[in-house]
């Protein structure tokens, strides 16, 4: 069996480029695998990217193309007002189409991704730090993030400009990429119908409700909370399926919050932890 390889482009759709008599081992190296990988295609000399290809056809036949020949330039010869087209090219048009056999696909449909690429890129160094009554957690945490290189935006250390408190918050959180939520025990609360010595420790409301606001906007994986806790603590109901991350004397809690924030595309320096 002989494949050919016909490629209209986006920038020349008048004369396709053409490449006759593949045998399917060729065909797969030089056309099908460089296409699947959004790679540059080379065919006649010339080197074609794939934002260029407009489309691909493959065909098959049992004869190559010097016993094809003769036929299509009897083809040719009949084509009476139309453009006299390359021998190639009726020889390509010959046979069964078998283009869906090896293409599945737009350019790059089966390209391997790399660490970089499934990671996007934060959209700045600016990291929210949502934050309760516990100022010595907020303080070390805001360090630990300058010391590697990123901005902790803390709300009530940004100017005012006039705004709401709702409106300041939403224009502080619309540059960050990635939000650390410090769940310190500054409420205690209890059941209706539990007596005041059952009571919990929890984080304030507005922490728990700008956790879940984060949550939404940036997604699970953007997000890391940090929980300095009692045993009695209680936790917000649905969200633990998210997990957290101890705050703990030994500092542990820090490599954890770089690998986060790795994870989450920043360039972290460990050394500077």
């Amino acid at each position: 069996m002989y494949y050919h390889v016909r490629i209209t482009q986006k920038s020349n759709r008048i004369f396709d480029e053409i490449e006759l008599d593949l045998n399917e081992e060729r065909l797969r190296s030089q056309f099908v695998t460089p296409y699947e990988k959004n790679e540059s295609i080379f065919i006649d000399g010339k080197t074609i990217h794939p934002d260029d290809i407009e489309r691909i056809k493959i065909s098959r036949t049992e004869d190559n193309s010097s016993k094809l020949i003769p036929n299509a330039r009897a083809i040719r010869g009949k084509s009476y007002g139309l453009p006299l087209l390359p021998d190639g090219w009726y020889v390509a048009k010959e046979g069964e189409d078998v283009t869906y056999n090896f293409i599945f696909g737009p350019p790059g449909y089966n390209k391997k991704m790399s660490k970089e690429d499934m990671t996007s890129k934060p959209q700045s160094n600016q990291v929210f730090v949502v934050h309760g009554h516990d100022n010595e957690m907020k303080e070390t945490v805001a360090r630990v993030l300058k010391n590697v290189g990123l901005e902790p935006i803390i709300l009530h250390e940004q100017v005012d400009k006039g705004r709401t408190i709702i409106e300041k918050f939403e224009e502080c959180s619309d540059n960050v990429s990635f939000a650390v939520v410090l769940l310190s025990p500054d409420d205690m609360g209890f059941k209706k119908d539990q007596q005041p010595e059952s009571a919990n420790y929890r984080a304030r409301q507005n922490v728990i409700l700008e956790l879940g606001y984060f949550l939404g906007k940036l997604g699970r994986e953007n997000v890391c909370a940090l929980l300095n806790a009692k045993e009695n603590f209680e936790f917000p109901s649905d969200i633990f399926g998210k997990l957290y991350i101890p705050y703990d004397s030994n500092s542990g809690w820090k490599l954890a919050l770089a690998k986060e924030l790795d994870s989450a595309g920043y360039d972290i320096d460990y050394t500077k932890l």
